[in-house]
């Protein structure tokens, strides 16, 4: 994938280009056949395409070994993401074996049917990890970083993943930016599928709004003055948080 993107690096910003082909990917598994937000040139559909191949190769490659395999994670850091933006984003994802390894210690979903959740998954190897151990359950992902989310979808899509993924802040309930539900018809149609998912129907929407109600309740009798306010600052635990919320919906950031 890395000598498509040089190929075609005098014409397009490889992490443009990155971004435009996993746009490319999700217009062609999207079920409601709903067009592209914007479309392709000729040239750059071509550079898809050939992304596209390419990006198929190495996973049938990887796959005969093992379970999953994260090549978009892998390219985008090799290649995409340069050390000052994974310095200042914090983007340093989580090595594949130590997937693997944590989710045999942790067993996320190990109980069918359940929803499990990665609210900073980067490019969802994480969640890949724990569907290869579990398959069966709805893994719902979430970053604040676009580029990140259809890292995300692209590899549900390709793994087989049912479940949703979710642009948005995970610090900001409220924030719901973009979302894709991925494979919820894959058992009927046998063929991987994803579509845009409005917020409600997304399940990390609605349980971050459901817990964010939930903290407002049970803080909205309590002593709002200024000392009052800093004192919410801190768990029964003696932990400090990084934010709260207050009975005004506002979010306040401890200094």
């Amino acid at each position: 994938m890395i000598a498509v993107l040089e190929k075609y690096r005098y014409k397009y910003d490889p992490a443009n280009l990155f971004t435009r082909f996993m746009e490319y990917v999700i217009t062609g598994f999207d079920q409601t056949f709903s067009p592209a937000d914007k479309p392709f040139s000729q040239e750059e559909g071509q550079a898809c395409h050939e992304l596209m191949s390419a990006w198929i190769l190495v996973m049938n490659d990887k796959l005969k070994s093992r379970e999953w395999y994260d090549t978009l994670g892998e390219v985008y850091m090799e290649y995409i993401s340069g050390s000052g933006k994974k310095h200042a984003t914090g983007q340093y994802f989580t090595p594949m074996y130590i997937c693997d390894f944590m989710t045999k210690i942790v067993a996320p979903g190990e109980h069918a049917g359940e929803s499990v959740l990665d609210n900073a998954c980067g490019s969802g190897r994480m969640l890949l990890a724990a569907h290869a151990e579990h398959p069966g359950n709805y893994c719902c992902a979430q970053d604040m970083d676009r580029m990140c989310c259809l890292m995300a979808v692209c590899n549900f899509i390709i793994h087989g993943v049912n479940g949703e993924v979710v642009w948005g802040n995970s610090l900001d309930p409220s924030d719901y930016r973009e979302g894709w539900r991925t494979n919820e018809l894959l058992h009927t149609i046998g063929v991987p599928c994803c579509r845009k998912m409005d917020m409600m129907e997304s399940r990390t929407y609605r349980a971050g709004l459901s817990l964010l109600k939930k903290h407002q309740e049970e803080t909205s009798n309590k002593d709002t003055s200024p000392q009052g306010k800093a004192n919410k600052s801190v768990s029964p635990d003696g932990q400090m948080n990084l934010f709260y919320f207050d009975a005004n919906d506002e979010t306040i950031y401890n200094e």
